[in-house]
């Protein structure tokens, strides 16, 4: 009876004591029973380095990047395992320590070999791929060559999205298993280029026109009007964009190439720099007129120019007047001048597919106000001698209108000015009579 009671205490002493791990415990599917943990992790690794071999691929676009879990970072926690598995029924009182070995050895318990990822490395590879895919959005390119229209394609940008990449790479390999790993779909997004060439394509004509004569003007003056025209040529407007001549032509300076002519300053002529660049701005703005272009500030000049119409003119200064307009059409619309001939040419572009009708500028002179006589008595003059101080000229109040006309019929007819231009007096010194 005592031998087998110290027989008892031996066994039982035995297996509480053991450096093995005890009977029924598996890692993943791997049985363990039985074994030093040095045996456990060396099975472990027999069974899993293989697998870190494996590649994983990740795809877009029939492009194919391949990388083995190992690339990843990916590292299985062996003793980390084995060390759960070996503390099975190690934990508590003997007698709940003899049940749990009990119970293990009867019905068996698995632990599962976990794993890590090393994001430094997944990263790395992420900003690679992103490298390799990434597109840099580009507008559709407008080209105009002596009439001739081109038009390069747009380009969609496109640019991997890193983090959700990330997260599916780690998603793959630790929630949907090692054992199901396939391919990856790599998110990409696209960017949509604000200019396409299908809205580019749209300019395909002359939807408005208008010249003005400078013959006549100083070499000085016509330098003016060809830098400024130069300064909004091949200049365009997408739908809804506005636009401000002086800021489009810039500061109208000596340093900027800009020469001295006559400019208007007070209602009369006077020698000042960038004389002429208003004949520029006049002519733009009948092309726009003409183009059905929505104008949002204009003045005309306070002497009448005689290069254009009554009611026709565009005066500009800066940080005084201003020609701006805004592009309301569903199309872009393109600018171009020409100089030749002794003349200035403006042509606005668009979509002449829209325009099945013509526009007419005209202008109507409500009222003219004559100049009066100042006489200013001057007693060192002969008697009834008279001497023109200043020469007057008559003033206007002038409506002008855009008609809309379709099939030789007026549609519509649209005020888009009253403008008034002062008069001005003549003053003359009179000899005082006897």
């Amino acid at each position: 009876m005592c031998i087998a009671l110290l027989v008892g205490f031996y066994c039982l002493f035995k297996v509480l004591n053991s450096d093995i791990i005890y009977d029924g415990v598996k890692i993943d599917e791997f049985d363990v029973s039985n074994m030093t943990t040095k045996e456990a992790i060396k099975l472990l690794k027999d069974k899993r380095e293989k697998i870190r071999k494996r590649n994983i691929k990740l795809i877009y676009n029939g492009k194919e990047y391949s990388y083995s879990l190992e690339d990843l970072g990916v590292e299985f926690l062996y003793e980390d395992a084995v060390s759960r598995a070996y503390g099975i029924g190690r934990k508590g009182s003997i007698i709940n320590r003899l049940l749990e070995i009990m119970e293990v050895k009867l019905n068996g318990k698995e632990v599962d070999l976990q794993l890590s990822i090393n994001k430094d490395k997944i990263l790395k590879i992420v900003e690679y791929i992103s490298d390799d895919i990434y597109v840099e959005a580009r507008d559709a390119k407008f080209h105009f060559n002596n009439g001739q229209i081109h038009i390069e394609d747009e380009v969609v940008g496109k640019s991997v999205d890193k983090e959700e990449l990330i997260n599916r790479i780690a998603k793959n390999i630790k929630e949907d298993g090692i054992n199901n790993i396939d391919t990856i779909e790599i998110p990409v997004k696209s960017t949509i280029p604000k200019i396409s060439k299908d809205l580019l394509s749209r300019i395909n004509g002359v939807i408005g026109e208008f010249s003005t004569s400078f013959k006549g003007s100083t070499k000085n003056r016509i330098e003016n009007i060809r830098l400024s025209a130069n300064a909004i040529k091949g200049k365009m407007l997408l739908p809804g964009e506005s636009v401000s001549f002086n800021e489009t032509v810039g500061p109208v300076r000596r340093e900027y190439g800009y020469k001295e002519a006559n400019v208007i300053i007070g209602g009369k002529y006077t020698s000042g720099i960038g004389g002429g660049v208003c004949q520029t701005s006049t002519t733009l703005y009948n092309a726009l007129l003409l183009a059905g272009v929505t104008i949002l500030e204009r003045s005309p000049h306070s002497i009448p120019p005689a290069y254009v119409n009554l009611g026709h003119d565009a005066a500009v200064a800066e940080n005084l007047m201003d020609l701006k307009f805004r592009n309301d059409f569903d199309y872009p619309i393109y600018i171009n001048t020409e100089i030749k001939n002794n003349r200035i040419y403006v042509y606005i572009y668009g979509d002449v597919s829209e325009r099945d009708y013509t526009v007419r500028i005209k202008s109507e002179i409500t009222e003219v106000i004559k100049a009066k006589e100042e006489i200013i008595v001057d007693e060192k003059l002969n008697p009834g001698v008279k001497v023109m101080v200043q020469e007057g000229r008559n003033g206007y109040r002038v409506k002008t209108y855009r008609y809309i006309i379709k099939n030789g019929i007026i549609i519509d007819k649209e005020l888009i000015s009253n403008d008034y231009y002062r008069e001005r007096n003549y003053i003359y010194r009179v000899g005082k009579l006897q």
